[in-house]
């Protein structure tokens, strides 16, 4: 066999696991790796599940759902075909090729290949959007402080001006040994201590190098107020199947427009 010493090929590494997944009729799992080099399993079921196979409080955050949606980091569709069957009228935004092809096979007709720090350009000459997803722990599509302020300025260009952002979180997880580095590291550069730079590896195919980020509610208040953002209605949750005894790690948030990016947002702090 022929060793391949430049690693991975870089391609659409999480749509071909979703794809196969569906294909073969089970789970598959891909691998996220760390900047460090630390790599962890993750599943694809948690990405394609039907509304049975969620917890409690992502069906109650949806029930705030309403008027036109933008599911951002849509996946395969799973939240956006929930809402669609609501009537609602929803747009999904994701960078992998093959999980917006999942999509419009669950029947989403809006589907926009395309990257989160770019929803300005996208959807400025659209009409707003009412509710925006960020579920799946896409809190950290965010990346980090100062680009997840940027990301949520663009949104409240795009959005009317009762619009909700309809978030889902997870907090850093508690320093073990081998985190312990990467917080350190994080915090001499000023940065926070869940800021990571990842990668999904699948079979021999990886995506690029993109940001990510595990905060806890009190950092996404921060982040969010300087982008005209509130955060409100934080309710901890976990996963079924998770121990009883498990850390509470994941929640979710609702965020409502509190004035203009960067003045009466400010002035209200």
């Amino acid at each position: 066999m022929e060793l391949n010493p430049a690693g991975p090929e870089l391609g659409d590494a999480f749509g071909m696991q979703l794809s196969d997944s569906l294909r073969l009729q089970r789970p598959v799992v891909a691998y996220v790796e760390r900047s460090d080099g630390l790599i962890t399993p993750s599943g694809s079921a948690q990405w394609l599940g039907d509304e049975e196979s969620w917890p409690p409080a992502i069906r109650e955050l949806l029930g705030n759902a309403s008027g036109r949606v933008l599911d951002i980091g849509a996946g395969g569709g799973r939240h956006s075909a929930f809402l669609a069957g609501r009537s609602c009228d929803v747009t999904v935004l994701d960078n992998s090729p093959l999980a917006l092809g999942i999509c419009r096979e669950r029947g989403i007709q809006e589907c926009v290949l395309g990257d989160i720090g770019k929803s300005a350009d996208l959807f400025r000459d659209s009409e707003p959007f009412r509710t925006v997803l960020l579920l799946g722990n896409n809190v950290g599509l965010l990346g980090s402080a100062a680009h997840g302020t940027e990301i949520l300025r663009q949104l409240h260009e795009v959005t009317a001006e009762d619009a909700l952002i309809l978030a889902e979180g997870r907090r850093p997880v508690a320093v073990t040994e081998e985190n312990h580095a990467y917080v350190t590291a994080n915090r001499a550069r000023g940065r926070l201590p869940g800021e990571l730079l990842m990668r999904i590896r699948y079979r021999t195919t990886a995506t690029s190098w993109f940001p990510y980020l595990f905060c806890d509610p009190s950092e996404l208040a921060l982040i969010a107020q300087p982008a005209g953002w509130e955060i409100s209605d934080v309710e901890d949750f976990r996963y079924p199947g998770s121990p009883p005894a498990a850390p509470l790690l994941s929640y979710t948030a609702v965020l409502r427009k509190s004035g203009r990016p960067g003045t009466d947002a400010q002035s209200a702090g």
